[in-house]
């Protein structure tokens, strides 16, 4: 089975594009372009120039247009379009989140490496079965172990599989998303990435309309 063959919508990381990419991965199309969130940057740098400080840098993306987006631009983003971000409160365990109402996760990792940047990338539940590649597993946060020239050109073939519904981690690092399994083993991932890096789980929901008076 060939990559461009797989049912799950996934791009992969190009220049500092995590939050666009795990924007897309996590609503599984391409909703959101570069220009998108540059747009939206620039709105929320013009919408409080006072907290650009006397450089009079865009602090929410890469002052040189790669990316590099805060959380503010991908909560803007998701609101476009209907959805809302709600963080995790770190005191709690990962496993008394409530997921019942939330259409993916976005993932924000930094590493305790100060040199190292954060990335952004999303973990989705699937409801139904899905046949995809089996694909050599690869590290969150090695972005050149998952590189590879055949499976970018979609010619390489790989063994197929088919994985009951559960989570899936889709992070734009990886060759090809990542079956994580059901919700325990979800906590269990997440637990332990957390022992490696400082980790911020947001879940994606519905936008609530604002109440009638």
């Amino acid at each position: 089975m060939k990559l461009r063959d797989s049912p799950i919508y996934h791009e992969k990381q190009s220049f500092w594009l995590c939050a666009k990419h795990s924007l897309n991965n996590a609503l599984q199309d391409e909703i959101y372009t570069h220009a998108d969130l540059e747009r939206i940057a620039k709105y929320l740098h013009e919408l409080h120039p006072e907290q650009t400080g006397w450089l009079k840098f865009n602090s929410h993306k890469n002052f040189l247009g790669f990316g590099d987006y805060d959380v503010n631009v991908i909560t803007l983003a998701l609101q476009e379009h209907g959805y809302d971000l709600v963080w995790h409160d770190n005191r709690s365990d990962i496993d008394e989140a409530d997921l019942s109402n939330s259409v993916g996760l976005i993932v924000h990792i930094q590493p305790e490496w100060f040199f190292r940047r954060g990335h952004w990338f999303a973990v989705k539940h699937f409801d139904h079965m899905l046949t995809t590649p089996v694909v050599p597993t690869t590290y969150v946060g090695q972005p050149r172990a998952a590189r590879s020239s055949s499976p970018e050109r979609g010619s390489h073939e790989y063994d197929a599989k088919t994985f009951e519904p559960g989570f899936w981690n889709l992070d734009s690092k990886l060759v090809h998303p990542e079956n994580i399994g059901n919700r325990d083993q979800l906590n269990t991932f997440l637990s332990v990435l957390s022992k490696r890096n400082r980790v911020h789980v947001l879940l994606i929901v519905p936008l609530k309309a604002p109440s009638s008076i």
